[in-house]
């Protein structure tokens, strides 16, 4: 029932929207690492897909040209093979071949596993490759042992010096060497198929954005490369804090607040803002501090690194300027203004040095988009930032610049992205030039994969940081254990059929008590030894604490992260955790039927015990399966007996 429904289901919209830009070769920008989102380009490449779908909202009606059973087939298919998979890592682990069967049951069975899976969704490729970011937490653990277990090896002098050597040699070529290497190569393909600028592109910088086919390329062709005395700029906040909100140094005539909500008072002079979009008040000027003239010389003097400059406002022709006055939202920081002369013993403070963060030699002329610079107050020594904290409403809330004591920042860098000589002194002129100033013909600039990898990854790192909005699903971590939450995935237009993501509460909340189990278990033998009673061989002793390890540190791992992010976080997030705590699960039950044999009737009990719960899950799946295939126009009663049930 893969093209059931034939509608954009929940995430879909962006999975493929990601689909469609790939086909048409444009960069788009996402958090997570890009195999997943390949995977299906690739599927709707072999489908015959030309990328020339439209997907305006969740619920809207797929084209008939969209080939859905495509790109829904190749996560189901994904999502499926971790059914054996579960299996034969039990087998591996060394438990039965009935807990084995469990394990493999209770995610066959998990309607939550079978939701994400049948959709143009991430996790079933990720719960079978473990492609987020998550997954690193996975590699972390497996690292983890295998070094420990290369320690304990080290203790064996039955081999030899050269024999541990190709020993580590071997772990790290195929437990780094090799991950890393499909890391990157993966990446370069990415890169590599989208080389036209998008809807994205201002997330990244402006060199980067200047790479790509189109988008900035069409404004920086032709621009002069060094910044002269006389040249009119944009500069972009190049490390912005929050990737999503790439900003431009800004003013406009309005002024500070005389005094501010908390009662500080302020210089009332000229705001100076980071601004969010291209706007003709982001122009300055360049101008030399002993020179009156702000146009370009007829042989242009370049600015070099170290040169003190002044930063004139392009539209309202004041300088930038900074004193001793405590920043609007960030009173540890200073206040950067545009000087205004009210003749109150305030002198302008407006001399600017610039340090080229980027540059080879200290005689480097600063350059447009290339050079990343700071721009350090000559009064204070302090650099200009944009602090990345929105202003009240009399800033039109636009981002706060201030300047920093604290210099060696990533957000004190800025880049020249726009870039032409100012040629008349007239101020009509200057305007109209200004105006005109994005009218410039384009061709791409050049960088290479490293450069733009290393870019990817920080912009990516950053992302994960940013605060998200509050969503009417979201959902907290301390919901997730015990399936208490939902979230809803489509509803039809026409019926009362419904999908949702919706978890098993027979496999979550056996799976979850499993781990309480295993715990209490492992407290219980620990004092037991320690008293000098030893319940297991030594050799069922050191294996119950392997797969503790292995599953329920894996568990810890994947889930308590999620308590220290403040991102909007949903149900399907704690999936990864989900395949833990069912092999914990198969693990614990196991075990109990192995200690059993001791006592009798015990053994039959833990497998009647089991039995039942497998036959529950099953019936709790097909219970659920209606908000798993939205193929059931449902009553109000039949919604509300399931919510009792």
């Amino acid at each position: 029932m893969l093209g059931q429904p034939r509608a954009v289901v929940f995430d879909e919209l962006h999975f493929a929207k990601f689909a469609s830009l790939y086909m048409q070769r444009v960069f788009f920008f996402d958090v997570h690492p890009p195999l997943g989102k390949l995977l299906l380009a690739l599927a709707g490449g072999f489908s015959g897909f030309k990328g020339d779908a439209k997907f305006e909202r969740i619920g809207a009606e797929y084209s008939e040209s969209f080939p859905v059973y495509q790109l829904r087939f190749l996560p189901a298919v994904m999502g499926s093979m971790v059914v054996p998979l579960i299996y034969q890592i039990a087998v591996e682990l060394n438990l039965s071949r009935w807990a084995a069967l469990v394990a493999a049951v209770f995610i066959a069975v998990d309607n939550a596993v079978l939701v994400q899976s049948r959709f143009m969704l991430m996790e079933g490729m990720l719960m079978f490759f473990i492609i987020k970011y998550v997954g690193f937490f996975t590699a972390l653990l497996i690292f983890m042992l295998a070094a420990r277990d290369y320690w304990q090896m080290l203790a064996d002098s039955s081999k030899s010096d050269i024999s541990l050597v190709k020993e580590l040699f071997s772990r790290v070529f195929f437990l780094v060497t090799i991950p890393f290497c499909l890391y990157i190569s993966i990446f370069y393909v990415h890169l590599s198929i989208l080389t036209k600028a998008g809807p994205h592109d201002n997330v990244m910088t402006s060199a980067f954005q200047a790479s790509l086919e189109g988008g900035l390329a069409t404004l920086t062709k032709g621009q002069p490369l060094n910044i002269a005395y006389g040249s009119q700029v944009t500069l972009r906040h190049t490390h912005s804090m929050y990737p999503s909100k790439p900003c431009w140094l800004h003013s406009h005539p309005h002024v500070y607040p005389i005094r501010y909500a908390d009662g500080r008072g302020s210089s009332h002079q000229q705001q100076v803002t980071c601004y969010l979009f291209k706007d003709i008040n982001n122009w300055w000027i360049i101008k030399d501090p002993k020179s009156s003239s702000m146009v370009v010389d007829e042989k242009p003097r370049p600015v070099k690194h170290g040169d003190i400059i002044q930063i004139v406002h392009g539209i309202t022709s004041r300088a930038l300027n900074s004193h001793d006055v405590a920043a609007p939202v960030t009173p540890q920081n200073q206040e950067v203004s545009c000087y205004i002369d009210y003749n109150i013993s305030m002198p302008a403070q407006n001399l600017w040095r610039v340090e080229i963060v980027n540059r080879e030699s200290e005689e480097d002329t600063w350059q447009t988009i290339k050079s990343h610079i700071r721009l350090i107050h000559v009064n204070t020594t302090q650099a200009l930032k944009a602090t990345g904290r929105q202003l009240p409403e009399w800033g039109f809330h636009q981002l706060e610049v201030a300047t920093d004591r604290v210099t060696d920042q990533q957000v004190t860098i800025w880049n020249v992205e726009e870039h032409r000589f100012t040629r008349s002194e007239e101020k009509e002129a200057q305007f109209r030039d200004l105006a005109q100033s994005e009218l410039i013909p384009m061709q791409p600039t050049h960088l290479s994969f490293w450069t733009k990898f290393a870019e990817l990854q920080l912009k990516m790192f950053l992302a994960h940081g940013e605060i998200d909005m509050e969503h009417k699903y979201s959902s907290t971590p301390l919901e997730w254990p015990l399936a208490s939450k939902n979230v809803a995935y489509w509803m039809s237009p026409s019926s009362n059929a419904q999908i949702h993501l919706i978890a098993n509460p027979v496999v979550w909340i056996s799976s979850t008590l499993s781990l309480i189990i295993y715990l209490a278990l492992f407290v219980f033998y620990l004092m037991r030894r320690r008293r000098g009673f030893f319940d297991l061989t030594e050799g069922e002793y050191q294996h119950f604490l392997f797969v503790g390890e292995l599953l329920v540190g894996g568990y810890c791992l994947h889930y308590l992260p999620f308590f220290l992010t403040d991102r909007t976080l949903f149900l399907h997030s704690y999936l990864p955790c989900v395949v833990y705590k069912v092999l914990a699960f198969a693990t614990v039950m196991d075990h109990l039927s192995l200690v059993s044999h001791r006592f009798s009737y015990i053994p039959s009990l833990v497998t009647y015990f089991v039995s039942g719960l497998v036959l529950f899950a099953v019936w709790a799946f097909y219970r659920l399966s209606v908000f798993t295939y939205g193929s059931t126009d449902l009553k109000k009663e039949d919604i509300f007996s399931l919510s009792v049930a």
